[in-house]
């Protein structure tokens, strides 16, 4: 793991693989950082691709500032990230869970420096079915119902991803880490209460106007994105190569990582060749 200065604060970020092969920028979810993607390194790794990963602001070992989590700081970290690194352009650009509604939102605004997009369970309203978003968005109660019911419930729900992968109890050891971060749990809550999980209804459709290989993932018994969500997001991207894994739920990146690689792998592959 390497760090670097961008104008918001430090982030963490690991830039690996084959030095010559396409890049595949991955983009975690809303509570687990870069690690969510351990399972899928070796597969593209093996298949010739460079890989970037890094911690979005206020998670794993990124700064935690004192700004608005909202969806336009997390685009521009992106952006600030590859400019910083003066990565090959356009890449393949991948996201999961909140993950992907960034990489979706990043797509709209850079179209032409993205080859491809895949989206793993992307967010689509995250309101609808977490009712205690609600509560966590109060002026000054939702700092507190945050720390002390939020963060536990998150913590019991992340574990629930991984039960039963290989390296369970790293991940939970990893997790707990984060959990200690200074900035955290207040870096968290600024999350909770900004866009950043709102609506991105538009942010799918411009995408489907701009995007020519997408792949979209989703497990049928995801019970954190709702198979009506994901209908309206086929909607949206009528060219993405739709693939619905049976049995699996949001965790499938750690419990179906063969799968799922199996399928990201392919995606890759032949956006590649269309480059």
């Amino acid at each position: 793991m390497a760090t670097v200065q961008l104008s918001d604060g430090m982030t963490a970020y690991e830039l690996a693989g084959p030095e010559a092969g396409p890049l595949v920028v991955l983009v975690h979810g809303g509570t687990i950082p870069m690690w969510t993607w351990d399972g899928q390194m070796a597969a593209l790794h093996g298949a010739g691709f460079r890989t970037l990963r890094y911690d979005m602001y206020g998670k794993g070992h990124s700064a935690a500032p004192a700004v608005q989590y909202d969806r336009a700081l997390f685009r521009r970290q992106l952006q600030e990230l590859l400019e910083a690194l003066a990565v090959p352009l356009p890449l393949h650009l991948a996201g999961f869970s909140f993950g992907g509604a960034v990489a979706a939102g990043y797509c709209v605004a850079f179209p032409k420096q993205v080859a491809s997009l895949a989206l793993i369970a992307p967010v689509l309203r995250f309101e609808e079915g977490h009712p205690m978003l609600r509560t966590a968005r109060l002026p000054v109660a939702g700092q507190l119902f945050v720390q002390y019911v939020v963060l536990k419930k998150a913590a019991e729900r992340a574990a629930r991803l991984w039960a039963g992968a290989p390296d369970a109890d790293r991940y939970g050891r990893l997790f707990q880490e984060q959990l200690l971060q200074p900035g955290f749990d207040r870096a968290f809550a600024a999350f909770l209460r900004s866009d950043a999980l709102d609506d991105y209804s538009e942010t799918y459709r411009q995408a489907g106007k701009v995007m020519r290989n997408t792949l979209l993932v989703w497990g049928d018994h995801d019970t954190d994105i709702r198979r009506s969500h994901i209908v309206r997001v086929r909607d949206w991207l009528p060219q993405a190569d739709y693939h619905e894994l049976a049995g699996a739920g949001h965790g499938a990146m750690f419990q179906a990582a063969d799968r799922v690689n199996e399928i990201l792998v392919r995606h890759l592959q032949m956006a590649s060749r269309q480059a």
